[in-house]
């Protein structure tokens, strides 16, 4: 699905080391140190930017499983996304130069180009950036006490950023919620009150019953057909549609929850900034009833009438039923069927369009700011996700803990944090190696 609301890319033209160091804020979308930043490049021109933290220390078993990795994902990340040249690789340290006796990380930067050399790979830079200096490795005539930060600071492009007061966040405040605005917040908790409610409350619930797959069972077309699971899925529906029966302006009663997903994800994709009081409460709604929440996300991914589609080929009440997560316990029995977490472990790894959901996380946090604090935790989970997809575990994190601090048994939020636990960029990297999962971020 082609975006033409996605803003014309802004061409930064880096003359040296110092600019380049004064583009990357900007390039990776935040900064943070005790980080190794990779910077993938299709000809003159950046691709994905990578951030790994780096080792606890220089020791050869810590640099070896680092290097390791971090050569692993230079070539898969580079193989999926087609990024054909060198790398540029920054370490952000926050230990200087004067604690360090020199350039900081200065053995683990030799190693890791020696590695790279063994790759095939000679990257295009290869530096440092510390509290008091900067210098790239690959210099020579490097000063040993690194150079002043005023020539980053002083750069054209530092200061062209400046005039258009970029300003990029710090990694641990990703993820973050605005304050709201209270007419809007005033007018979202109105639109919401002429609904009936999202869910019954729990004490009021009938929960749906299953088969061994783990899907509601279908009910049979034979008018004679009552059988007490039958009974069971009808009155699991009657209490799902809410008191009055429907949802105001529903087309179809037994499953308006599906068109109306479509049209909210169609109204986030298109203008996520601008979502009506209305629309925002409909956004809400559906991030709070999981069935939603999963064609909100799939919707994302696709296109937002292809659940719908989808739900129509398979049966809508198969997908009114699914279970949230059957694998939340490790130590039990393995569960036939499928979950929401089983679904997106599946089909989330191989999502390439991240560029299509990265104005979202700016418009759901402000989403997430007008709603309700019981309503939250759904479009947490939502965000969170979204944070996860585009590659940022820390802000996904946060978001699940937000979540869990209103909710601590919130089941959509637990099942994002489990889900998001590992990068989802792994799969591309390394599958057979659980160590080296622990140093993505």
């Amino acid at each position: 699905m082609n975006d033409r609301h996605a803003p014309e890319p802004r061409v930064v033209t880096c003359r040296g080391t110092a600019d380049f160091l004064a583009a990357l804020p900007e390039l990776a979308g935040f900064t943070a140190s005790d980080s190794l930043f990779i910077v993938l490049f299709s000809g003159k021109r950046t691709g994905p930017a990578l951030r790994v933290d780096l080792p606890a220390s220089e020791e050869p078993r810590q640099a070896a499983e680092f290097l390791d990795f971090v050569s692993r994902a230079i070539r898969r990340l580079g193989a999926v996304t087609g990024a054909s040249s060198a790398p540029a690789i920054v370490v952000s340290s926050s230990v200087g130069f004067a604690e360090s006796g020199g350039p900081p990380w200065r053995r683990l930067a030799r190693r890791l180009e020696r590695r790279l050399e063994r790759d095939g790979v000679r990257p295009r830079e290869l530096c440092c950036i510390a509290p008091d200096g900067w210098i790239s490795y690959l210099d020579p005539a490097a000063p040993r006490g690194g150079r002043p930060l005023r020539e980053i600071a002083e750069s054209p492009v530092a200061l062209e950023a400046r005039v258009r007061g970029a300003a990029v966040p710090e990694l641990g405040d990703l993820g973050g919620v605005p304050e709201p605005d209270p007419a809007r917040a005033a007018a979202v908790a109105t639109a919401l009150g002429n609904w009936p409610p999202i869910d019954p409350p729990d004490a009021e619930r009938v929960p749906p019953p299953r088969s061994a797959s783990g899907l509601p069972p279908r009910q049979s077309s034979s008018p004679g057909a009552r059988d007490p699971e039958a009974r069971d899925r009808e009155a699991w529906d009657r209490r799902a549609r809410g008191p009055e029966g429907r949802d105001p302006e529903a087309r179809d009663p037994e499953h308006a929850w599906i068109p109306e997903t479509a049209e909210v994800c169609r109204a986030l994709m298109s203008d996520g900034d601008g979502l009506s009081p209305e629309m925002t409460a409909r956004l809400i709604r559906r991030a709070a009833h999981p069935p939603s929440w999963l064609f909100l996300v799939l919707g994302l991914m696709m296109r937002p009438e292809f659940p719908g589609e989808l739900a129509r080929e398979m049966g809508p009440a198969g997908f009114a039923g699914i279970a949230i997560d059957l694998d939340a316990d490790p130590t039990a029995p393995p569960v036939p069927g499928w979950s929401i977490r089983r679904l997106l472990r599946g089909i989330c790894p191989e999502f390439d369009e991240h560029g299509r959901l990265l104005k979202l996380r700016a418009a759901l946090a402000a989403r997430i700011a007008e709603t309700p604090e019981p309503l939250r935790p759904g479009m947490f989970a939502l965000s969170a996700w979204v944070w996860w997809i585009c590659g940022s575990q820390t802000a996904s994190a946060r978001q699940v803990e937000m979540a869990l601090e209103i909710d601590p048994e919130h089941e959509l939020a637990l099942m994002v944090g489990r889900l998001t636990a590992t990068p989802v960029f792994t799969r591309w990297i390394v599958e057979d190696s659980a160590e080296a999962v622990r140093h993505a971020a």
